[in-house]
């Protein structure tokens, strides 16, 4: 039985850190202008016309999915019990 329990636990714990850390990346390239939007921008300005930037950038990808929302929801479960252990254990070398 430990030698099931003690794979699965560090499995568990290392799923745990990669989402951890990775739950408030973001790609910092969201907002640059591609070729394309450029060269409307150019156009737009050679044209005269009124240049609201908002119409150059592309959309933000949404990559929230089944997947994301899973991990996330195990990422927050192990958390609040490590958290749990972690105060237990303090609070007993305290006493």
């Amino acid at each position: 039985m430990k030698k099931l329990i003690k794979p699965c636990f560090f499995i568990l714990i290392i799923l745990f850190v990669i989402i951890f850390l990775n739950r408030n990346n973001e790609n910092i390239g969201d907002n640059v202008l591609s070729e394309e939007s450029i060269i409307r921008f150019e156009e737009d300005l050679k044209e005269g016309k009124e240049i609201i930037p908002s119409n150059y950038l592309t959309p933000k990808k949404d990559y929230h999915n089944k997947a994301n929302m899973i991990g996330m929801k195990c990422s927050n479960i192990i958390e609040k019990a490590v958290n749990k252990v972690l105060q237990k254990l303090l609070d007993s070398i305290d006493n």
